[in-house]
C-alpha cells in the first residue's frame, strides 16, 4: 500500500488519519503555514522598532505597532512575540485592548496553548462592542473566526470571518481582507463546496493584487493553486486544472525567491513546495522524479531553518516511498527513523505523528521479512496511538471547557448589553417624564397668556378685516381705472393707424400717377420699364391689402414695432417686418421688392439693431412673438 495514497497535501502524515482527525490536522497545519504579513521580515521589524522608539506617537498607534511586530517575529521567536503584546492589561483604551487580545489569540495557538487562547478571546470579546475603530473590531472577528476554523467549527467560523471581511474591505485593508478570503476558501476546499471555494479564492486573489504586498500575494497564489487542485480532483479528466494548480504553486515559489526580503512567513512557501512535490509524485510519471526531489529539497531547507517538524516528516515519508519503490527497504527505514528523531526532538509532543511513522516502519519491516522488527514497530504504533487518543481526549476536554467558558462569556456580554439597554431605556423614560412635566407647565403658562390676550387679538383681527375690506375696494377701483385707460389707449392707437393708412393711400395714389406719367413718356420700345412700373403697382396693392389685414387682425403690431424701435423704423422696414410675419423667406421678399437677397440680409441686420436685438437673437422669432 502506498503510504501517501489519499493524502493530497501532507502525504505520509495524513494517510493514516481517520477522516475527522485528518480534516482537523489539515486545517491546523494549513493555517499555520499561511499566516499573513505585509512587509519584508528584517526590514519590516527594523522599521517597526524605529517607529516604536519615537516618543511622539500616540499610545494606540504604539500598541498596533507592537502587535504587528509580534506577528512579524512569531515564527522565529514565539516568546518574544508574546512578550511584545504583554498580558493585554498594559494597553490603554478599548481599541488597543481589542488589538492586543486578538493578536494574542493567534500567538497562543501557535504556542499550543489553547486554553490561554480562549481566555484571550474572552477578553477580546469584552471590548469588541466598546471599540470606536472598526479595524480593531474587524481584527477581533477575524481571530475569533480563525480560532473556530482551527477547532473545525466551520459554520461558526464563516459568520465571523464574513463580518471581518466586510469591515476590512470597507476600511481598504486589502491585505487582511485577502487573507480572510483565503480562510473562507479553505472552509469550502477538498470538494466541500466548489462554487464558494472558487468565489473566495478569486476574491482573495484580486484583493491581494490591490494590496501589492508580496507576502499576501504569496498566500493568494497558494489559495488559487489549492482551488485548481481541488477542482482537478473533482474533474480528473480536465488536465488543464492540474496545470493551473501547478502554475499558481510555482508563482508562489517564484515570488518567494524573487522577493526573499519581502516574504515574511516562509512556512507558507514550504507548504507550497511540499504540495508541488506531492502532485508530481501522484499525478506524473516516474520520469518526473527529479521534479519531486527538487521541490522536496525546497521544503526541507525551509522546514529545517524554521523548525517545521511536520513538513520535514512529510518530506522523509515521501523519500522513503521512493526508496521502497526502488527496492531499497533499508534506505526507506533509515529515512523513517530520521523522521522519528525529528519528532522526538520537537518541543511539542506529537504522538499521532509518531504512531503513523511506526505504522510505516512496520510496513517496511514486513517487506524486508523482518517479523521481529515489524512486531516491535507495531507495539510502538499501538502505544503511540493510545497516547495520541489520550492527548486528543484531553484536547477535546480542554476545547469543551474553553467553549463552555466562551459561551458563559458571551452570555455575560449579552446580559451586560441587555442591562445597558434597560438602563438606557430607563434614562430615556425619566427624561421623557421630566420633559412631560415641563411641557405641562409650559402649556398652562401659554394657556394663561392666551386667555389674557384673546380679547386684544379679537379686536386686532376685526380691525385687520376692516382694513382688508377697504383695500379690496380700492384695488377694485384701481383695476377698473387701469382697464379704462388701456381701452382709451387702444382706441387712440387704432385712430392713429387709420390716419397713417389714409396718408399712405394718398401717397400711393400720387406714386401711381407718377408711375403712369413715366410710362406715358416712355417710348413704346421700353417694355421693360413698363413691366417694372406695372409690377411696382401690383406690389403696392398687395402691400396695402396686407397692411389693411394687419391693421384689422394685428392692430397693435406696427405700434409695438414703433415703440420697441423708438420710431426708428422706416416704412420700408415696416414692410420687411410685415413680410417676415407672413412667413416669407429672404428670396421671396427679394422677388417681391425686385432687389438682391443681399440687400434683404443687410436690411434684416439693420432692423435687429434698431429693435435692440443681439447677434444670437432671432428676428423671425421676435416678429412672430409680436404678431
Amino acid at each position: 500500500m502506498n503510504v501517501l495514497q489519499g493524502a493530497p497535501f501532507f502525504g505520509l502524515i495524513l494517510s493514516f488519519l481517520p477522516p475527522m482527525l485528518r480534516n482537523i490536522l489539515t486545517i491546523f497545519l494549513h493555517l499555520c503555514f499561511c499566516t499573513p504579513s505585509a512587509f519584508a521580515q528584517q526590514r519590516y521589524i527594523d522599521s517597526l522598532q524605529q517607529l516604536l522608539g519615537r516618543g511622539a506617537l500616540p499610545d494606540y498607534e504604539k500598541t498596533i505597532l507592537r502587535c504587528q511586530l509580534a506577528r512579524a517575529c512569531f515564527e522565529t521567536d514565539i516568546n518574544k512575540a508574546l512578550a511584545l503584546t504583554g498580558s493585554g492589561q498594559q494597553a490603554s483604551g478599548a481599541n488597543a485592548k481589542a488589538w492586543v487580545y486578538a493578536t494574542r489569540i493567534h500567538l497562543l495557538v501557535q504556542q499550543k496553548n489553547k486554553p490561554a487562547a480562549y481566555a484571550a478571546l474572552d477578553s477580546a470579546l469584552l471590548y469588541i462592542n466598546k471599540t470606536t475603530d472598526s479595524v480593531a473590531r474587524a481584527m477581533v472577528w477575524f481571530r475569533n473566526g480563525w480560532l473556530d476554523l482551527v477547532e473545525n467549527e466551520n459554520d461558526m467560523a464563516v459568520t465571523k470571518l464574513l463580518k471581518a471581511l466586510e469591515l476590512f474591505t470597507a476600511n481598504r485593508q486589502y491585505g487582511y481582507a485577502s487573507i480572510t478570503c483565503h480562510y473562507l476558501a479553505s472552509i469550502y476546499s477538498y470538494g466541500a463546496d466548489e462554487k464558494r471555494q472558487t468565489e473566495y479564492a478569486l476574491q482573495g486573489y484580486r484583493l491581494a493584487q490591490q494590496s501589492g504586498e508580496p507576502d499576501v500575494l504569496n498566500t493568494a497564489y497558494y489559495t488559487m493553486g489549492q482551488h485548481f487542485y481541488d477542482a482537478y480532483k473533482l474533474h480528473s479528466s480536465q488536465r488543464n486544472l492540474l496545470d493551473s494548480a501547478c502554475y499558481y504553486y510555482r508563482q508562489s515559489i517564484a515570488i518567494s525567491n524573487q522577493q526573499k526580503g519581502l516574504v515574511l512567513v516562509r512556512s507558507n512557501t514550504a507548504g507550497v513546495a511540499l504540495n508541488l512535490a506531492n502532485i508530481y509524485f501522484q499525478h506524473f510519471s516516474a520520469a518526473d522524479r527529479d521534479s519531486v526531489f527538487h521541490y522536496l529539497a525546497i521544503a526541507e531547507q525551509i522546514a529545517t531553518e524554521t523548525h517545521l517538524t511536520e513538513v520535514l516528516v512529510n518530506c522523509y515519508g515521501m523519500r522513503s516511498e521512493y526508496a521502497l519503490q526502488s527496492g531499497d527497504a533499508a534506505g526507506a527505514e533509515q529515512l523513517l527513523l530520521t523522521a522519528l528523531l525529528q519528532v522526538d526532538a520537537a518541543t511539542v509532543k506529537m504522538p499521532l505523528t509518531r504512531s503513523r511513522i511506526f505504522k510505516a516502519l512496520e510496513r517496511v519491516a514486513e517487506q524486508r521479512n523482518d517479523t521481529k522488527a515489524a512486531l516491535g514497530y507495531l507495539k510502538s504504533y499501538v502505544s503511540s496511538n493510545e497516547e495520541a487518543i489520550s492527548q486528543e481526549r484531553m484536547a477535546n476536554a480542554q476545547r469543551i471547557d474553553a467553549r463552555y467558558r466562551a459561551a458563559q462569556q458571551e452570555q455575560k456580554i449579552v446580559l451586560l448589553q441587555q442591562e445597558a439597554a434597560f438602563a438606557s431605556k430607563r434614562n430615556w423614560l425619566y427624561t421623557g417624564l421630566g420633559i412631560a412635566v415641563l411641557a405641562a407647565l409650559a402649556l398652562l403658562l401659554v394657556s394663561y397668556n392666551y386667555r389674557l390676550k384673546a380679547s386684544l387679538r379679537k379686536h386686532e383681527l376685526a380691525d385687520k378685516e376692516k382694513e382688508e375690506a377697504e383695500l379690496k375696494v380700492r384695488l377694485k377701483e384701481a383695476e377698473t381705472n387701469q382697464l379704462l385707460a388701456e381701452q382709451a389707449l387702444l382706441r387712440e392707437r387704432q385712430q392713429r393707424l387709420e390716419k397713417e393708412l389714409l396718408a399712405e393711400q394718398l401717397q400711393k395714389e400720387e406714386k401711381s400717377q407718377l408711375m403712369e406719367l413715366l410710362a406715358d413718356k416712355t417710348s413704346p420700345q421700353d417694355d421693360q420699364v413698363k413691366r417694372l412700373v406695372k409690377r411696382q403697382q401690383q406690389m403696392d396693392e398687395e402691400y396695402e391689402g396686407l397692411k389693411t389685414d394687419f391693421v384689422e387682425v394685428h392692430a397693435s403690431f406696427f405700434e409695438c414695432l414703433r415703440q420697441r424701435s423708438g420710431d426708428a423704423l422706416t416704412r420700408l422696414d415696416m414692410k420687411y417686418c410685415a413680410y417676415i410675419l407672413m412667413g416669407l423667406s429672404n428670396k421671396d421678399i427679394s422677388v417681391r421688392l425686385s432687389i438682391e437677397p443681399k440687400s434683404i440680409r443687410m436690411a434684416r441686420y439693420r432692423i435687429k439693431q434698431k429693435l435692440g436685438l443681439g447677434k444670437e437673437d432671432s428676428l423671425d422669432h421676435f416678429i412672430r412673438a409680436l404678431g
